[in-house]
């Protein structure tokens, strides 16, 4: 399930602005990458075009959640009663439902057409799109989203329990960090909340090791860093697991961009991308091992490559809430963070260290003495976490600060980190964040840490 968390980013209102400039466009071709499928793939991309002109928007009011068939003919858009509300989605059409079409769903008769129209095309042989954002940050950040859609979703083979997760309609994103230019960072994203930054350095490449490779999931199309067998759900009765690998298809997506600016508004051919609904077909309920984990044979298609300044207030649930309209913010707000905030084994063994920056409107008008740091610790045995802390004084003005709150105990991994705006060097004076991911590296990969050094570019813009 799609979840948010996290801030609302200030900065998300919503300005008319112009098309991409030359600029952005180099930048986003520079590090175009290339989406290496598993060999033994049947469902590819496809453009908007072709997938809007093969579904109906519905509220699934005439689906029968068994058999999985539709009644009415493809092609058209109806609401929460079944009544017709498009009966040809277009590109510039399907956000003109009520609402932008929140609460609808593109849907199609999924058992007649797996094995025709939703397997899409090879794109190495037939024209696909990867819709690329261009999002300019603080501190000379440029963060470029790759958005790789497919018309399907392939279920998982589940012992006991059969197929788990079909879903028509699949968006899943890698996304590149820049800095003044300069890639930094590789983001790959899996599912609903499975992210993984790594340095760009250590990314896989092609094209003489200057722009980064990614391997997608066999009929699921998360989107990894290795070729291996990858579990993302581990519950009481199964697991779910990506399978990727070498010796399928190939897709240098560099002559398939279309790049945006984000954010933007947006119109003419541009239309769905204010489409509010899902990209698929509504889930099913009633699978005996709902109580247990939330996905039957057929889930809910996903929403767009839907961002809050499009969506707005109805994407600011809390954290656990679970549905269409709780996004992931590390996959879906492209205006923040990516999935970790890297960082190096601390050259010190007893603190951390913490170089991040508050965003002026944070801290304009602020009565606040010190600003705090909360580093969460995960034990490496055991489920339990313990936190340090650490201020800075705060004169009113600054917007960059370090602090450094004691390392993790011995058997312990920082994990987290929260920043705060205190009235005192107390703790209990402090008001916090909500926590981002911590992830440190060294020159051969991945590693628990007990002390970290971070900078963190990404301003904190919402306590």
């Amino acid at each position: 399930m799609l979840r948010l968390g996290l801030f609302v980013v200030l900065a998300l209102t919503l300005v008319s602005q112009a098309a991409p400039t030359p600029e952005n466009v180099a930048l986003a071709k520079k590090y175009a990458p290339q989406f290496r499928f598993h060999k033994d793939e049947k469902y590819f991309p496809s453009t908007i075009a072709y997938f809007l002109s093969n579904t109906d928007v519905s509220d699934q009011a005439s689906f029968v959640a068994h058999t999985i068939q539709y009644s009415t003919d493809s092609g058209q858009l109806v609401d929460e009663n079944g009544g017709l509300v498009n009966g040809n989605p277009t590109v510039q059409n399907v956000d003109d439902a009520p609402n932008q079409g929140s609460g609808l769903f593109l849907s199609t008769p999924i058992s007649s057409s797996k094995d025709g129209w939703l397997r899409g095309f090879d794109p190495t042989t037939t024209a696909s799109e990867t819709h690329t954002f261009v999002a300019p940050k603080a501190n000379g950040v440029v963060d470029i989203y790759y958005w790789l859609f497919t018309p399907f979703n392939e279920a998982k083979n589940v012992p006991v329990v059969g197929q788990v997760g079909d879903h028509v309609g699949d968006w899943e994103r890698l996304a590149v960090r820049t800095v003044n230019g300069v890639a930094t960072q590789v983001d790959y994203h899996a599912h609903s909340d499975t992210g993984s930054t790594v340095p760009f350095d250590q990314a896989p490449k092609f094209d003489n090791g200057q722009r980064p490779a990614a391997y997608v999931a066999k009929g699921s199309h998360g989107i990894w860093q290795t070729a291996d067998t990858h579990t993302y759900v581990d519950v009481v009765i199964f697991k779910l697991q990506d399978i990727t690998g070498d010796g399928g298809v190939q897709w240098d997506t560099r002559d398939s961009l279309v790049v945006y600016n984000y954010p933007d508004t947006f119109s003419g051919d541009q239309d769905w991308l204010n489409y509010k609904g899902a990209y698929g077909n509504k889930g099913q309920t009633d699978c005996w091992w709902h109580f247990i984990y939330d996905e039957c044979e057929v889930v809910t298609g996903p929403i767009g490559p839907y961002r809050p300044d499009v969506l707005g207030a109805s994407l600011t649930a809390p954290p656990e809430t679970e549905g269409v309209t709780a996004l992931d913010p590390a996959k879906w707000d492209m205006s923040g963070p990516l999935s970790q905030v890297l960082g190096t084994p601390s050259g010190s063994v007893d603190k951390s260290t913490f170089t991040f920056y508050l965003s002026s409107d944070l801290t304009s008008g602020s009565d606040a003495k010190f600003v705090a740091i909360k580093q969460t610790c995960q034990a490496a045995d055991s489920a339990e976490s313990t936190t340090t802390f650490a201020t800075t004084s705060f004169d009113g003005k600054s917007t960059k600060f370090t602090a450094s709150p004691a390392a993790c105990a011995s058997n312990g991994n920082a994990a987290l980190y929260a920043v705060g705006l205190c009235s005192s060097d107390a703790e209990e004076s402090c008001s916090f964040s909500r926590t981002r991911k911590l992830r440190a590296f060294g020159p051969n990969g991945g590693v628990n840490t007990t002390a970290i050094e971070v900078e963190d570019l990404d301003l904190w813009s919402t306590l």
